[in-house]
């Protein structure tokens, strides 16, 4: 299990971001594609980049990357 795990992490880092001109259309675009996407996803919007975790009740949520 953990060699799979290693082998998602590398595809999320080599994946390009995703790249929003607003919260709204990221927000839009996550929702319509929720099977498609991989939690730690880097998502760019407005030149302000997120990450893409899940919530407690299992909400995708958009939180800000801190470096």
């Amino acid at each position: 299990m953990e060699e799979q795990e290693k082998e998602e992490a590398e595809r999320v880092k080599k994946r390009p971001p995703l790249e929003f001109s607003s919260l709204d259309k990221a927000r839009d675009w996550i929702r319509a594609h929720k099977t498609e996407l991989a939690l730690g996803t880097v998502v760019i919007v407005a030149g302000t980049a997120f990450i893409l975790v899940t919530g407690g009740s299992g909400a995708l949520l958009l939180v800000p990357l801190a470096l």
